[in-house]
Parts: structure tokens; C-alpha cells; sequence
């Protein structure tokens, strides 16, 4: 089972071995480096502190080990968008579907509501 947890710098190193291979071929198309991660990892926590609020990221983690990032951008008051990224070796799992199905945080509960 996947649990998810806030995105914190030590996922940075992880964070590149969810950036390759074929996880990438749709998305950016290169690898990402491990000063890149870092930077993504800095500003993901920059934008937590925000307010209001308008994106949220969750690394998603099995068995102790980062697999998946996701995001949760809002985009207008009545729109968001959900992405998310998965370490190759992870797909097949079920685990992108377990990850729409959170449904975390309500970016449209007033501010200052309660985020699960």
C-alpha cells in the first residue's frame, strides 16, 4: 500500500530515480539531476508556506522508499490540476490510481480549513 507523506529535502536523491528511464519519455525527456531535485524539492516547500495556498506535493512512498511524487495545483477558484510522476520500475501496480483516489488536500475549503 501507498501511503503518502509532505515532500521533504532528503527526497531530492529519490526524487532523480523517479526522473528517468521511461518515466520521463513523456514529460520533461531528460533525466533529472540531483541539483535540480533539490531545487524542485526548495520550492515545492516554498510554496507550502504560501498563502493562500495554491499547490501541494506529496512523495509517495512504499515500504519505507519514495516511489511517486504528487501535485495538486489550484489553478482558479472553481479549477485544479493533479499530476503525478512514478519511478518505472513501479508501474503496473495499481499505484497511479491509488494516488488519484487520495484526494488530498480540498484546494477549495476556505482557507485556513483543515488539509487531510
Amino acid at each position: 500500500m501507498v501511503t503518502p507523506r509532505p515532500l521533504s529535502p532528503d527526497g531530492a536523491k529519490a526524487l532523480t530515480r523517479i526522473y528517468s528511464g521511461a518515466s520521463v519519455r513523456h514529460t520533461t525527456g531528460t533525466q533529472l539531476t540531483l541539483a535540480r531535485a533539490q531545487q524542485m524539492v526548495q520550492t515545492a516547500l516554498a510554496r507550502a508556506a504560501e498563502i493562500p495556498r495554491t499547490q501541494w506535493n506529496w512523495a509517495i512512498v512504499d515500504t519505507d522508499e519514495m516511489i511517486a511524487l504528487i501535485a495538486l495545483r489550484r489553478r482558479t477558484p472553481s479549477m485544479g490540476t493533479l499530476s503525478y510522476i512514478l519511478r518505472e520500475d513501479t508501474w503496473g501496480n495499481g499505484y497511479a490510481l491509488s494516488l488519484v483516489r487520495m484526494g488530498k488536500p480540498d484546494p477549495y475549503a476556505p482557507e485556513g480549513a483543515s488539509a487531510s
